[in-house]
């Protein structure tokens, strides 16, 4: 089993938020998420910036985000400010 290294409760999320980009949004799914941070995954073919404002659901406002690490299609981001 995998160690737990995040200090804080994660919840799956399973909803579809949206990374803010100048052109636009680019859809993503939220797999889970804390009051520091979230796992995403967006489509194999958009790129996505090291920072970017990140809307977790619809409607929700957006948040400030930074990139943590890169597997694939799926990213890991820290909430910032």
């Amino acid at each position: 089993m995998r160690e737990n290294r995040r200090g804080v409760f994660r919840k799956n999320a399973f909803t579809f938020g949206a990374v803010l980009l100048d052109g636009g949004e680019v859809s993503c799914l939220v797999w889970d998420a804390t009051e520091v941070g979230a796992q995403i995954e967006v489509d194999g073919d958009h790129v996505v910036p090291d920072r970017f404002p990140l809307r977790v659901s619809a409607g929700a406002k957006p948040r400030a985000a930074a990139v943590a690490w890169r597997r694939s299609r799926r990213i890991g981001i820290a909430f910032e400010g």
